[in-house]
């Protein structure tokens, strides 16, 4: 009678968990049915937004639904990161973001206004980009021994344009000033366009944006990568122009906390897909963007492998300027 009672008991729980799993394996098998959104937490005409909207686009090719980007700029990438934490946990919203965001800011502000690991989970490392040294074309600067010669002929000052606080950019900025013993003057500005636009126009000195299309229009004097870019094959890395320091962003895609895991599983697969196709590597490596990818346990452990290495320069190193 007592094994009878039991064996019922089994078999009521493996009821259950079965209802319970149903509903969860049926989103994910019928996803998606409808546009999906994807927020893109920097301006446009940046690195970033060329590579989100490629991914975006080949996404509503294979899957059959739109995937229409929006770019939800502000607070070094944190009003995309809130608005995305916030989001309905349904496969229909996801982010695209940097480590500054995810990474940075948190170690920054204890309240971001989002927590990483409680409010995203990790889909899709989609690839790297070392941050440039871009120079004021006015200032006929070609090296960064130029830019510590004008630094000296300029009361030993520089401006930097960053594309945001707590961004790669920033720190990839007053590392630099250090580094060559400057006093730099560090600008937020929204996005990378936005740096290039004021480099042009002669507002500030020098700009330390992820590489991206637009940054052709200004000189470039070095690059943050361990080995030279291959879009940029006269440009020298930093440790080439004799300043010891890596700056690169990576681009990744999160989904809020509670997306069922076959959605997240069937999203990886198919940006894998894209980003194997030697076109797409082609067309990246051209933007200067190294194709990462992967699953979404390799992003995880970036995350949390960037904490590590990060937290004592964001913590006891933090830039005056803002």
């Amino acid at each position: 009678m007592r094994a009878s009672r039991q064996f019922i008991i089994i078999i009521i729980i493996l009821a259950v968990t079965i209802l319970a799993c149903a509903p969860r394996a049926a989103v994910a098998d019928g996803w998606p049915a409808r546009q999906v959104n994807i927020v893109l937490s920097f301006a446009s005409g940046g690195v970033m937004d060329f590579v989100t909207r490629s991914v975006a686009q080949n996404l509503t090719e294979q899957l059959g639904q739109n995937f229409v980007v929006e770019n939800k700029q502000g607070g070094g990438g944190v009003v995309g990161a809130q608005s995305v934490a916030r989001a309905t946990a349904d496969g229909y919203t996801f982010l695209v973001t940097a480590i500054g965001p995810i990474v940075f800011r948190p170690m920054m502000a204890p309240e971001p206004g989002f927590d990483t690991d409680r409010d995203f989970v990790p889909v899709i490392m989609l690839g790297d980009t070392p941050n440039a040294i871009l120079a004021n074309p006015n200032l006929g600067l070609n090296t960064i021994a130029d830019l510590v010669a004008y630094a000296k002929r300029n009361d030993n000052r520089i401006s930097i344009g960053h594309p945001g606080v707590g961004t790669m950019g920033e720190y990839c900025g007053a590392m630099l000033a250090r580094k060559i013993r400057v006093d730099g003057n560090l600008i937020a500005y929204r996005g990378a366009a936005a740096v290039v636009t004021d480099l042009l126009g002669g507002q500030i000195d020098i700009g330390t944006p992820a590489y991206g299309p637009g940054a052709g229009a200004v000189k470039i004097l070095a690059v943050g990568s361990s080995e030279r870019v291959a879009a940029l094959p006269d440009v020298p890395t930093l440790k080439e122009s004799g300043v010891p320091m890596q700056c690169e962003t990576w681009i990744a895609i999160f989904a809020p906390a509670g997306v069922p895991r076959g959605i997240v599983n069937r999203m990886n697969a198919a940006i894998n897909a894209y980003l194997d196709k030697t076109e797409t590597r082609a067309a990246f490596a051209k933007a200067g963007v190294r194709v990462l990818g992967g699953s979404p346990e390799r992003l995880r452990d970036q995350v949390i492998a960037d904490r590590v290495m990060w937290k004592p320069i964001v913590s006891g190193a933090r830039p005056a300027a803002q």
